[in-house]
């Protein structure tokens, strides 16, 4: 069995390091692309919905048939429904979100390709890898953090109201 600390690259030079760093880079890439393409679908979907089940309303309201009263609050209830969805998931603001961090890997990407910036020197291969490697995880870091903040300034309100509760 082979002893190697994990938590350490292995010491194959700048070349090893810029392929290591290269790979997840494009899987964050891809990771990112996914989770923005499922977020503008579900966003889309459901704000279609929305608006057809709303315009479809009035609509059916109109017509003379014996279940319309039915029907319509069934088409409300339904567009209501959607319209929560949307609010609850947050698929649009997450489309956003993901959207902007993929973008950014993908520059930063290029940046390094081209060695463009002065974090990606081309006479030192070892440092410009090292630079890359953490300019991706702090972009993945900056979305973690965003993230965070959010979803502690959304329960921030739920706890205090909880605390009114209980005194």
């Amino acid at each position: 069995m082979n002893n190697v600390d994990s938590s350490k690259p292995p010491e194959n030079g700048a070349e090893a390091l810029s392929q290591r760093t290269m790979k997840r880079c494009d899987h964050l890439i891809n990771r990112y692309l996914g989770w923005k393409m499922t977020n503008l679908r579900r966003s889309t979907t459901v704000q279609a919905a929305a608006l057809i089940l709303t315009a479809a309303v009035p609509v059916v309201l109109l017509i003379q048939w014996d279940y319309v009263k039915i029907v319509g609050a069934a088409l409300s209830a339904s567009a209501a429904i959607a319209t929560g969805l949307l609010a609850i998931n947050g698929w649009r603001e997450n489309f956003i979100r993901y959207g902007y961090v993929y973008h950014r890997l993908e520059i930063e990407k290029a940046l390094y390709e081209a060695r463009a910036t002065k974090e990606y020197p081309e006479d030192n291969p070892q440092q410009a890898a090292k630079n890359f490697a953490k300019r991706i995880e702090g972009l993945v870091m900056m979305d973690v953090t965003e993230w965070r903040t959010e979803m502690q300034r959304i329960e921030a309100p739920s706890q205090g109201s909880e605390q009114l509760q209980t005194e």
